[in-house]
């Protein structure tokens, strides 16, 4: 049970149609192309969770000439490969690399010709799920670059997905067209910014480029979609979801000139909202929405004195109506907004509060180490934790009386109570049957960055490690789940910004 909590689903990796025969609205030599720009992404060696990746020959002919060997990895995906500045680089999602150790030789990607490089994590993103790897060994002349496309995608028009299906069936193509912009996906991370597309991926080939007729990149492949019907999740092959070119290659942009990371702003406020966990239409919501009141916009719960945002302590409490005049309707709305706001650039808030509207203008900050560190204290400040920084770990003490349901042990799912103590945390997120994701923690930013991944679930689970007990033995492994919601009837989902 121990490795069920503790090994981290990598998320639904996505591969291509096996050898889909290609449509004559590419030729063969753009394709071919994109081909060689293309690789295999393999984890080699994994931590406990995931991380807050000569002469050339006909490359179809080089592409399926031999399986690429896989045996050893613990996982794998597709990327692509990029230049900035005159320098290769590789494209992927997150969740490829997410669970990588910090050794060397922990990630290798693998080209056309089935070369196998070692490469390292130069930076990413779990929120949009990308990542960019630098090669620690030098490619030879088999490997291609390919670049994002300027101009947005066109509804209709015709694309390609090319990836690695199953780790078996190395470059596939697969062809559809773009079929719907600006999607908003679920799930912890991944939620703006996505192409819809009929072009097939199934697990496997995250990571993989979706090209237009010309080869130029429209999309990151990311995520595909699946119907439930009674108890079974079914498959939808004509709905297909890759990360825009325009944000893709800005990301990218940041992760390199940003030390790995995105630029974000930051305010120091807390966003909450109240809702119900049942589907509107359904009957437990017919009947608990007559007993139980949940908010119709977003509240300002809480502002750091010292932050940013200080001007708006005097909101706690407020509606927040509109972010820069557009409105927001839920937390997921305003996230959206936040994410658009460069570092530094006047935000106006539009609160309403005892029935007064105000429109409050501010300048945020920058989301940084010491930042998100400070989000990190409020999170555990809420749970009614204490802690400190040991060598290598971050530790947190327990008692009795804190927020959020009893503790369960990882072999045991059943609550229980057990003594107050030390424990190291080996990870924040979500631990819920049948999906499971969770971040590293080393330092108080890095609990910071899971909560603000976590909390518009309403619920952050946390896995413990009794201090000084042996890691290898499950019954000293816990789960501790802070509730944000006061009501066990309502979540109440939390944003940090």
């Amino acid at each position: 049970m121990k490795t069920k909590l503790l090994t981290i689903v990598l998320g639904l990796i996505l591969i291509t149609k096996p050898f889909a025969s290609l449509a004559q609205k590419a030729s063969p030599d753009v394709l071919e192309n994109v081909l060689s720009a293309v690789v295999t992404v393999g984890v080699f060696e994994t931590g406990a969770a995931k991380k807050s990746l000569g002469f050339r020959g006909n490359a179809s002919e080089m592409a399926y000439a031999k399986m690429l060997d896989l045996s050893g990895a613990s996982g794998s995906g597709s990327g692509f490969i990029i230049t900035y500045n005159g320098k290769p680089y590789v494209v992927t999602n997150a969740h490829v690399i997410e669970q990588a150790a910090d050794t060397d030789g922990s990630i290798y990607v693998y080209s056309i010709n089935r070369s196998k490089y070692k490469a390292k994590v130069m930076g990413g993103d779990s929120f949009y799920d990308i990542a960019v790897l630098e090669f620690i060994d030098k490619p030879s002349e088999e490997i291609n670059t390919i670049e994002f496309r300027a101009e947005p995608a066109r509804v209709g028009e015709p694309v390609y997905a090319v990836g690695n299906p199953l780790g078996e069936y190395p470059y596939s193509v697969s062809d559809g067209i773009i079929s719907a912009k600006n999607r908003v996906r679920g799930g912890l991370t991944g939620k703006f910014g996505f192409l819809q597309s009929t072009a097939t991926v199934i697990w496997g080939n995250s990571g993989g480029p979706l090209v237009d007729v010309n080869g130029k990149v429209v999309g990151i492949n990311s995520q595909i979609a699946f119907a439930n019907q009674g108890n079974s999740s079914i498959w939808q092959p004509q709905i297909n979801f890759a990360l825009e070119a325009q944000l893709s290659s800005r990301l990218v942009n940041d992760i390199l000139t940003n030390d790995g990371l995105i630029s974000r702003s930051y305010f120091g406020i807390e966003l909450v909202q109240k809702k119900l966990p049942y589907p509107p239409g359904t009957q437990q919501y017919a009947y608990y929405s007559r007993m139980y009141e949940t908010d119709d916009l977003p509240l300002l719960k809480s502002v750091d004195a010292a932050g940013p945002a200080a001007t708006l302590k005097a909101f706690e409490g407020a509606q927040l109506k509109a972010i820069n005049g557009e409105p927001v309707r839920s937390l997921e709305e305003a996230l959206g907004e936040f994410e658009r706001i460069a570092p530094g650039k006047e935000t106006e808030f539009t609160l309403i509060k005892s029935g007064q509207v105000s429109k409050v203008k501010v300048k945020g900050g920058v989301l940084n180490e010491d930042n998100s560190a400070r989000i990190g204290k409020a999170f555990l400040d809420q749970g009614g934790f204490t802690y400190k920084n040991a060598p290598n770990q971050f530790l947190v003490s327990t008692t009795a009386q804190q927020n959020g349901s009893q503790f369960s042990t990882v072999s045991n799912s059943g609550a229980q109570v057990i003594p107050a103590g030390n424990f190291q945390v080996v990870g924040i997120g979500l631990l819920d049957e049948g999906y499971e994701s969770v971040w590293r923690v080393a330092n108080l930013a890095d609990v910071g960055t899971a909560a603000r991944l976590t909390g518009m679930t309403g619920v952050v689970d946390m896995v413990l490690l009794r201090a000084g007990a042996d890691p290898q033995k499950e019954q000293n492994y816990f789960k501790k789940r802070i509730g944000l919601s006061t009501n066990d009837k309502l979540v109440q989902q939390t944003l940090w910004y």
